[in-house]
Order: structure tokens, then C-alpha cells, then sequence
């Protein structure tokens, strides 16, 4: 399975670096009145990144109030676990 990773890893830079030699076209980006020039690889990659960056970070919130929720469920059930009287396992199935 790591040969698999590596392999595809290095299929995806492959790609990136053939994109980055193939739009090396200089484009201006505007906003806000500022003025930015730099090949379209970069503007796009970096415009990529952001998203990712954006998702991640939107992404964030949900898993922090998952684990907390998932710690707080598993201390409950150890607490059930510990004030039960029944035994661990079921008994036997009456013939």
C-alpha cells in the first residue's frame, strides 16, 4: 500500500510540474485595487490552495465538536459499564 501512495504521489507532482510548464503565461490579478502579476500555474495553484485552506478550515469546527461529543459518550457508557448490575455476558439460552 505505500508503494501505492508514493507512486500516486508522485503521478499528482508529475502533473502539477507538466501544468506549470505548460501555462506559463503571465497574468495580472486585481483586487481591491492591488495588482498582483505572476504566471497563470501560480495564480491558479495558489487560488487551489486557498480553497483547500478555506475547507480545511470551515471542516475544523464540526471534527472538534465530534470528538468532544464522542468524548462525552464515552465516559457515560463507562459509567453505565461500572453501575450496572448485570453480568458481562449473557447467560445461556434456555434449552
Amino acid at each position: 500500500m505505500r508503494i501505492f501512495v508514493w507512486v500516486l504521489r508522485f503521478v499528482v507532482f508529475g502533473v502539477l510540474v507538466a501544468f506549470a510548464a505548460q501555462n506559463h503565461a503571465p497574468v495580472t490579478v486585481e483586487w481591491f485595487g492591488w495588482q498582483w502579476q505572476a504566471p497563470l500555474a501560480v495564480v491558479l495553484l495558489a487560488t487551489a490552495l486557498v480553497g483547500i485552506l478555506l475547507g480545511l478550515s470551515f471542516t475544523f469546527g464540526t471534527l472538534v465538536r465530534q470528538k468532544w461529543t464522542l468524548s462525552r459518550l464515552r465516559r457515560r457508557l463507562e459509567v453505565a459499564e461500572r453501575t450496572t448490575d448485570a453480568p458481562d455476558r449473557m447467560p445461556p439460552p434456555a434449552a
